[in-house]
């Protein structure tokens, strides 16, 4: 049979690849023998000395090739031959010894066993050959025999077995140095657990190019020794996939049984592979692999190697993760003390400024209620003593600011009132359909005097869509008053408007001044109890503070917003807006 492959570099090479004679049963791969010799006769006088020949149930596979250069193609796309029968005169005089300084030192091939078979030995002496060249054997065609060639191959193939297992053990010592630190860089348990299947499996396949073990599938099982319970962390393979429920329960059941002490391992196959993972020679977990049956005694010692390093490192992760854990809670802990102390901080300060505002407005109610008390108590008894017909004009005039003085009094005390129910939730509201121009035109006939009283020009424009709105009349119309009456009150020589407008969602009462305005400062604590416009040492502008305070949560009970704009010494704006239902 005639094999054309291609290699890596565009080159061709033909490789004639022979049997040894009836196939053998076994499932695992054949010896690749290399012949290199331009006699066809040694070719097959080669086959012929080697039929049927098995070694450790593996059967031979010839590689032929009849000269160096053909020689070096067929090993570049056969890196795993095992042993490789040179001659030395080929195309050249030393074409066979070309080739073993090529293999040895361009391809870095130190695995495979190199035998010189020369039929002119004058052409390359035995010694100078051995000194020189990198070989394992040196043999002259006509000693190699059937039964010396029988010998020979098998001598060379249980020593190239032997160099293999010591190949692979240095991979997989390499390997378990290269995984240990990833397993103790761990962030997470479901991290760890996939990594240790990763490597034991990567390790179990070292010998993955001669393919001598196939182990490809498997779990990790954690145990809790207190509950004897057990829970697959990882799967790889047919695990990872979409296993049997059936065989995931028995493996865990294998598990737990031997949690309690009890052996069961009859229920496992036989190629199976269970091994606990231990902490201080407590099992807290399994790490199960199939198909292991070719596993040899010294790959099991590298694997129970790696469990060992896996159970080391579980332990630190778990340490890891409980410090995490505790360092987190603390954190929490603190974090949450400092809030505390914040909210704490924030709460005296409010009591702090609540206890000064209530100070603050015990003066200024002391103040306003004395001031309309006095002239109410003064004109009273003004009128009382000099009360003639004489005197009865200039008494009716007493008599109107004795009644402007006790409405002014009322006043105050609705103020306070309407706040006190607000603030405890008692504020009632009684919606009603109502038409929309009586409502306004009571507001103006009570407000008209006192804006006309500092001689400001009022201005009402009226352009709704609507002529009705259902809402609490005697909560609008407090809000229309106090933000009229503030207008009128910081207004002097000038111009206070209102202005109602409508969507079809909401109606908009705009009341737009031309008086002294705000900072930015004083717009901040606008809508404040007992903050007012007039913060100057003279209080020209009497009140309580509570105005705006009313009138904001009353946009907000009837379902409306309050808002303002303003600019010191240009005037302010105030909107209302209110839904239409």
């Amino acid at each position: 049979m005639k094999l054309v492959r291609k290699s890596q570099d565009g080159s061709t090479a033909e490789l004639k690849v022979t049997g040894t004679g009836q196939k053998s049963s076994s499932l695992l791969p054949p010896w690749k023998v290399l012949i290199v010799d331009d006699e066809t006769d040694v070719h097959t006088m080669t086959e012929l000395g080697l039929k049927n020949f098995e070694f450790q149930q593996r059967p031979l596979k010839m590689l032929h090739a009849k000269s160096g250069a053909e020689a070096r193609e067929i090993l570049k796309l056969e890196p795993d031959i095992a042993v490789a029968l040179i001659d030395v005169v080929m195309e050249t005089d030393d074409a066979g010894l070309c080739l073993i300084n090529f293999i040895r030192d361009e391809l870095d091939y130190h695995l495979i066993r190199l035998i010189v078979r020369t039929g002119q030995p004058g052409m390359a002496p035995e010694r100078e050959v051995i000194e020189r060249y990198d070989i394992d054997d040196y043999k002259s065609k006509t000693e190699l025999r059937a039964d010396k060639l029988y010998l020979m191959m098998r001598v060379t193939l249980k020593s190239y077995r032997e160099l293999l297992a010591l190949d692979s053990n240095r991979k997989a010592l390499r390997k378990i140095l290269e995984a240990v630190p990833k397993f103790h860089h761990a962030q997470s348990l479901t991290q760890f657990f996939n990594g240790v299947l990763e490597q034991l499996i990567g390790l179990c396949n070292l010998g993955e190019n001669s393919l001598i073990y196939s182990v490809n599938s498997g779990l990790v099982i954690t145990a809790d020794n207190h509950q004897h319970e057990t829970v697959v962390q990882s799967g790889t393979g047919r695990f990872a996939l979409d296993p049997p429920p059936e065989e995931v329960e028995k493996v865990r059941h294998v598990c737990a049984a031997q949690l309690l002490g009890e052996s069961c391992q009859d229920n496992l196959p036989s190629d199976a592979l269970l091994i606990p993972l231990e902490i201080h020679h407590n099992p807290v977990g399994f790490v199960y692999l199939e198909n292991a049956l070719k596993l040899n005694s010294a790959a099991r010692d590298l694997i129970q190697i790696m469990v060992q390093q896996c159970s080391s490192a579980l332990e630190n992760l778990q340490l890891y993760n409980d410090l995490k854990a505790a360092n987190e809670k603390t954190l929490k802990m603190l974090e949450m003390a400092e809030q505390a102390r914040e909210e704490a901080e924030i709460a005296r300060r409010e009591a702090e400024i609540a206890s000064k505002a209530k100070s603050q407005f015990l003066a200024n109610m002391s103040h306003e209620l004395r001031t309309p008390l006095n002239a109410i108590l003064g004109y009273s008894e003004l009128i009382e003593d000099t009360v003639t017909e004489a005197k009865l004009t200039e008494c009716v005039a007493d008599l109107h600011k004795i009644r402007d003085s006790g409405k002014h009094l009322l006043n105050l005390v609705d103020e306070v009132l309407d706040f006190s129910k607000i603030e405890t939730g008692n504020a009632e509201v009684l919606l009603d359909e109502l038409p929309l121009q009586p409502m306004l035109d009571e507001v103006l006939a009570l407000i008209k005097p006192l804006i006309e009283e500092k001689y400001n020009h009022f201005q009402f424009i009226y352009v709704p869509q609507i002529t009705s709105i259902r809402t609490d009349w005697t909560k609008l119309r407090r809000i229309l008053l106090i933000l009229l009456s503030n207008a009128a009150k910081f207004t002097e020589n000038g111009c206070v408007c209102l202005e109602v407008t409508s969507t079809e969602q909401r109606v908009i009462f705009k009341v737009e001044d031309s008086g002294i305005g705000m900072t930015p400062e004083q717009q901040l604590q606008l809508f404040q109890p007992f903050s007012q416009g007039d913060t100057s040492f003279t209080r020209r502008y009497n009140g309580t503070g509570l105005g705006l305070a009313i009138a904001q949560r009353f946009s907000h009970i009837l379902g409306g917003e309050l808002t303002c704009r303003s600019e010191l010494q240009r005037g302010s704006a105030f909107e209302l807006f209110l839904p239409i239902t």
